[in-house]
């Protein structure tokens, strides 16, 4: 397995994964403010030109949550997502792939100060997606009960970033929340990696 990354982009989240399922993997630096990026060679691995990309068996592909959600059932004795079968395997798809389809969207209206269309904008608006994801979070340790899984990496790692930034409210749920997942020795060993990896630039 190989993960394409960069260090101190979004990249992040695809390496604490990579440390939570404690498998052999190659960590592949990608500069992607070089000059000629993304190369015909790195679209064929992610071909939308971003990092994270990823690699297993020849074939690449991109995308944070189809990273996540490919090693988590590549490795089901981790217990990161629910089996194919298991009713929680729903609301555990639903937030994990909530961070693309509804945390960014909504993180750049209030970052660029956008009049939301609550009704036609698929993640409704700012006030919509962060109140959700607040109430989903008071109800128990973990989204889908008391195992971690992808999903709780994934918010745990947006709202992390997104309140580092201002472009998410540190409402108490949130900041617990952040705590908890980063507490992990997973993403501890994330952080070293990466500022290792930074240190090189």
């Amino acid at each position: 397995m190989k993960l394409y990354y960069c260090p101190q982009t979004r990249a992040f989240t695809s390496l604490w994964m990579m440390e939570e399922v404690g498998q052999p993997y190659e960590l592949v630096r990608v500069d992607i403010r070089a000059p000629g990026h993304p190369t015909e060679a790195y679209k064929r691995i992610n071909p939308m030109g971003k990092v994270a990309g990823f690699e297993d068996g020849g074939i690449g592909f991109g995308e944070t949550a189809a990273i996540l959600l490919y090693v988590a059932d590549k490795f089901p004795q981790t217990k990161l997502a629910p089996a194919p079968t298991d009713p929680r395997r729903g609301r555990f798809l639903q937030w994990l792939m909530f961070s693309a389809t509804s945390l960014e969207p909504a993180m750049a209206e209030k970052r660029l100060g956008h009049t939301p269309n609550s009704l036609q904008s698929g993640w409704g608006d700012y006030d919509r997606t962060f109140g959700a994801l607040e109430a989903a979070l008071t109800s128990g340790p973990w989204l889908v009960g008391d195992q971690f899984t992808a999903a709780d990496l994934y918010i745990g790692s947006s709202l992390g970033f997104g309140m580092m930034f201002g472009m998410i409210d540190k409402r108490p749920a949130f900041v617990q929340f952040a705590e908890r997942a980063s507490a992990r020795p997973a993403f501890k060993r994330a952080q070293e990696i990466e500022a290792k990896e930074a240190a090189k630039t």
